[in-house]
């Protein structure tokens, strides 16, 4: 569906997309996660035939950004992460406006409007101004504007940044319920979100793909099925090489006063535990996360 071949940007002296080659399937949610200035909104600035890259090409469906820009813009809907919405503009009017821009059929735009309202919950404020509109709800008629004309591909660029539980929730169910029928790609710095939502993740830093893979493989890379938090009052060297040598152990790693160790199972918990002889301030267990996954990413890096 999207084939990113070899492609780089620099902005003056930095390089934002670094040699960056992916396929995307269709039909596919693919999270991309990263640092800030990690090359995310420059790639899909890219799919989206905003910004040119400096080199390299990516193919749409088998058409080049560079020879069918007009074409591909018309495949795919996108919601950046703060919409430039007309503010003047009903609700209704602006999805009337995105509508006949992108060339929906005169006879099929009511309808579609209609259908594109009650999708995001705002059949009710179809008549209101968009300035009137709370930022979770500008996200939902962002969500409408760029589904409005049915495309193809959807891209999300931070869609639930900075939002309230409660909408991000809805959000997060307004991509799961698109999921298979649309081919997604979704810029998150919620590990959480990417977990629940992907089909696959790539991991990006400085324009470069530091690791990729289904979030269950990705975790999986993680060494031990469970990782446990214990902090202490005084860390002393000769507990790291105490826990290092117990079976299940396959990681130890101290920041500050906070041991963080990977094991296989829960049997030699118990002896950890005696290791620190009551000098135990708290104590947690949990299953490998996304976010240790990308912590885990740039130690390796």
């Amino acid at each position: 569906m999207i084939k990113i071949e070899s492609l780089s940007k620099s902005f003056g002296k930095i390089k934002a997309l670094d040699n960056l080659n992916l396929d995307i399937k269709k039909g596919e949610l693919l999270g991309i996660i990263g640092p800030n200035g990690a090359g995310k909104t420059t790639a899909i600035r890219i799919i989206c035939c905003i910004l040119k890259p400096d080199s390299g090409d990516v193919l749409v469906n088998g058409m080049s950004i560079h020879q069918e820009p007009i074409q591909i813009k018309s495949m795919i809907g996108y919601l950046p992460e703060e919409p430039n919405l007309y503010e003047r503009f009903k609700a209704k009017d602006l999805l009337r406006y995105f509508a006949e821009l992108y060339g929906v059929p005169k006879d099929r735009i009511t309808g579609r409007i209609d259908e594109m309202l009650e999708l995001v919950g705002m059949s009710h404020r179809a008549d209101d101004r968009i300035n009137t509109f709370s930022k979770g709800l500008r996200q939902r008629i962002g969500i409408a504007r760029a589904l409005v004309h049915d495309p193809e591909i959807l891209i999300f660029d931070e869609p639930t940044m900075g939002l309230d539980p409660a909408t991000s929730s809805n959000i997060r169910e307004f991509i799961r319920d698109l999921k298979g029928d649309k081919t997604i790609i979704l810029c998150t710095h919620y590990m959480d979100e990417a977990d629940s939502l992907c089909d696959r993740v790539v991991i990006l830093d400085q324009g470069k793909i530091l690791d990729m893979g289904t979030p269950n493989d990705l975790k999986s890379k993680i060494h031990g099925d469970i990782i446990l938090n214990i902090k202490v009052e005084d860390p002393d060297d000769g507990d790291i090489k105490l826990i290092q040598g117990l079976s299940t152990v396959t990681g130890v790693d101290v920041v500050d006063n906070q041991y963080t160790i990977s094991l296989r199972s829960k049997k030699d918990i118990n002896d950890i535990i005696n290791v620190f002889e009551g000098d135990i301030l708290s104590i947690n267990t949990k299953e490998p996360t996304l976010e240790d996954v990308f912590i885990n990413s740039f130690k390796q890096g």
